[in-house]
């Protein structure tokens, strides 16, 4: 399934439950799959995170997350200081964080909405999903870059990976479905993105160090001071985002949505639910039993549909991104 309808008319009134957010606030209204109870991290502001009916009127859930960030939306929480690192945010991160190493291959998928009115704020960069390793920063980034393309990030290679998934022209005023594909490994692992059900991005090699990773989406606004002195006397606009159907699985059955037969990817072939096929069967049966046998007709040729005994995959992308169409 995939959300493509363009927001062209008004936004419906919007109907806010009341969340107030304070630092390290529970956010249990949201459907989060498997991830358990995520928090407000370093962002205490009422705007920057609601949950709504759906104001876009496309979503495929009845509520939203709503992110906001305003100029100015910084905050202090121990040792960390996002106003004297020149970052703004509004995040959601994962609370329960494992002790241990992450291995092994992780499913993700949820779905985003830019407004018609999103700016982007380039050179300033703007983080709006994240895998981080704790006590050792941010690893995988999802952020708009100078042209405004959203981009897949490797910030585990020095010199910077990067990989577009959303063309400019695209991104606003749709949602769109974004699977990510993780075998966790400090040697030999893959990252592989699908957005709206066509593969984007593959990464081979290294994908965690100490591998102790965790989830955070929203807005997240660094390295402000670059646009301050690229724009001097110029205030940073606000930025709203939605998101929705936040999940994780071992298993990318365990991603599909109650109305999806199969999660359907580019090159990968999905297993349809096995209760689904169960039941399916069992009506197919039952409705064979219930009719009269038909005569059998022999003929000597028969018109079968061609049979494909592989089905084509895309190629990873073989070009290098210029520094200065990268984030």
């Amino acid at each position: 399934m995939f959300f493509n309808n363009h927001r062209k008319g008004s936004i419906r009134q919007w109907l806010f439950v009341g969340l107030v957010g304070v630092l390290w606030f529970d956010v249990g209204g949201a459907d989060e799959g498997s991830f358990g109870p995520f928090t407000r991290d370093l962002s205490d502001t009422e705007w920057g995170y609601q949950l709504l009916l759906d104001p876009t009127g496309f979503a495929p859930t009845e509520e939203v997350e709503r992110f906001e960030v305003r100029p100015g939306d910084c905050s202090r929480d121990g040792d960390r200081d996002d106003c004297a690192d020149n970052r703004e945010r509004s995040e959601l991160t994962e609370r329960a964080r494992s002790r241990k190493p992450v291995t092994g291959p992780q499913w993700y998928r949820w779905q985003v909405y830019f407004p018609e009115d999103y700016e982007v704020i380039y050179p300033a960069r703007v983080v709006h999903a994240q895998f981080s390793q704790q006590r050792l920063g941010t690893a995988w980034v999802f952020e708009i870059g100078a042209t405004g393309v959203l981009w897949v990030g490797n910030r585990l290679d020095e010199k910077g990976s990067y990989q577009a998934l959303i063309d400019e022209d695209s991104l606003r005023g749709q949602w769109h479905d974004v699977v990510v594909q993780v075998d966790w490994s400090n040697k030999n692992g893959s990252l592989m993105v699908w957005v709206d059900g066509v593969r984007k991005a593959q990464f081979r090699g290294r994908t965690c160090s100490s591998c102790r990773v965790y989830f955070s989406y929203g807005i997240a606004r660094e390295q402000i001071v670059r646009f301050n002195q690229a724009y001097p006397g110029t205030a940073l606009p606000t930025q709203v985002v939605y998101y929705t159907n936040m999940r994780r699985s071992r298993l990318v059955t365990g991603l599909k949505l109650s109305d999806e037969p199969s999660v359907a990817l580019e090159g990968h072939e999905s297993t349809p639910d096995p209760a689904a096929s169960a039941e399916e069967t069992v009506t197919k049966t039952e409705a064979t039993t219930a009719e009269t046998p038909a005569p059998t007709v022999v003929s000597e040729t028969v018109d079968t549909p061609p049979v494909s005994e592989s089905v084509p995959t895309q190629k990873p992308p073989t070009d290098t991104v210029s520094a200065d169409d990268r984030p």
